[in-house]
């Protein structure tokens, strides 16, 4: 139906739809309990029970200025968890300035002053204007190890940073872990470049990590505080035998592997970032189905709900309830989405994927709407997860943490020119 206007209008039957409540930290509140104060409680909670508290969030900033720390804080990391994972796209500086200076030193004092004294950062790691960092709350340091990580560039000819992927692996007592922060192909036509870059990502990952391995090429940590130009792969041949190759046009369910290789390899796994992925339709009919609420319609149309439904490059994922709207593209400092000559499509191109795993439980999943400095919103999520611990293990990574935490936790970029 075509209103006076020359707007699509929504069926009537359908307008008795209504928005699903989104899992807000606000939500949740009461089922988190808030981590002790005394790190010494900490570390006996975490050893005898196995679960620890996991807080991902992933932000395109378009190179804009981020809020205060004190504010930041309040918004982003309302709790205090075991682990904080931050991946932000088009962090501190354009992809241009990015170029020669990868690091993001502005990005990573805020950062640590919205979370404050109590944590360690782990690793960071930048692909030009992407980039991803690991914080660990001291009383569970000693329990962390085998830290490495690794960019895969997915830009032009796979050579360019603009786009890609950057991984940070590590284990926490004797449960293995793989944090992945993406960018992956804009616009609403590239599907199979996004799904195909997905599955790039994730098999030179592991190939990489083999790679890193066998030529003993990262050291535990360092003195210095400063991202070094080290740590990206590149190397065809190594990729081609971790994940068979398909067809880069066959999204089919019975085309490719069985499984994503970084299930295999990892007992943890979190894929996230600005995957770009997009709502299937015109920007009226898309508007129509927001006015409406309309959700079970928005997500029929969302290219990721659907690949992760038929294709295996996904197979072993799984996602939150997507009950937040989309989170792209806004006007800057306002809740309209795109009013330029574009007139983008509104989608949830800011996603937080896990591998399917009964002892990881999503707590919350959700964006956060009050920080409008971007055309995109920034995506939490908080999971409770077990890991395994070895009592021995314990003992032996108290004493090595000892001697790890009078240095600098090492600090890692990859640049590519």
């Amino acid at each position: 139906m075509i209103t006076s206007s020359g707007r699509q209008s929504i069926p009537t039957p359908f307008l008795i739809k209504s928005w699903p409540k989104p899992i807000t930290d606000e939500s949740i509140s009461s089922k988190i309990i808030d981590l002790p104060t005394c790190h010494e409680e900490i570390r006996s909670q975490v050893e005898s029970s196995g679960d620890i508290l996991i807080r991902v969030v992933t932000w395109n900033q378009q190179a804009k200025e981020p809020p205060h720390p004190e504010y930041l804080a309040k918004l982003l990391f309302p709790h205090r968890y075991h682990l904080v994972v931050v991946g932000s796209q088009e962090c501190e500086n354009s992809f241009a300035k990015s170029i020669v200076m990868p690091s993001k030193p502005k990005w990573t004092s805020c950062l640590k002053e919205a979370l404050g004294d109590e944590y360690e950062v782990l690793r960071s790691h930048s692909l030009q204007a992407s980039h991803i960092i690991v914080f660990a709350h001291k009383a569970i340091a000693h329990l962390i190890s085998d830290l490495r990580s690794i960019a895969v560039a997915t830009g032009l000819g796979d050579r360019l940073g603009n786009k890609g992927g950057i991984s940070i692996s590590f284990k926490v007592a004797d449960s293995s872990f793989c944090f992945v922060n993406a960018h992956l192909a804009a616009h609403q036509h590239a599907a199979i470049r996004r799904t195909n870059e997905f599955r790039r990502i994730s098999n030179h990952i592991v190939a990489g990590l083999l790679h890193q391995k066998r030529s003993s090429e990262v050291s535990e940590s360092t003195s210095s505080d400063e991202e070094c130009t080290t740590g990206c792969f590149q190397d065809e041949d190594e990729g081609e035998d971790v994940l068979p190759q398909y067809s880069s046009d066959d999204l089919r369910t019975d085309s490719g592997p069985q499984l994503n290789p970084l299930i295999d390899v990892f007992d943890k796994v979190f894929w996230f970032g600005d995957l770009n992925f997009r709502v299937y339709g015109t920007r009226e009919v898309v508007d129509g189905m927001l006015e409406s609420h309309m959700h079970d319609a928005l997500l029929c149309n969302d290219q990721l709900t659907m690949l992760m439904r038929f294709n295996r490059v996904f197979c072993g994922f799984s996602e939150g309830p997507l009950n937040f709207f989309p989170t792209y593209k806004f006007d800057r400092d306002s809740d309209h989405y795109d009013s330029s000559q574009r007139r983008r499509v509104p989608s949830w191109t800011d996603r937080i994927l896990y591998k399917k795993d009964a002892s990881t439980q999503v707590l919350s999943y959700c964006s956060q709407p009050e920080i409008k400095s971007s055309d995109h919103r920034p995506v939490y999520a908080t999971f409770r997860s077990r890991i395994q611990i070895d009592n021995a293990f314990v003992g032996e990574a108290a004493t090595s943490w000892k001697k790890r935490i009078e240095r600098e936790i090492k600090s890692e970029a990859c640049c590519i020119s």
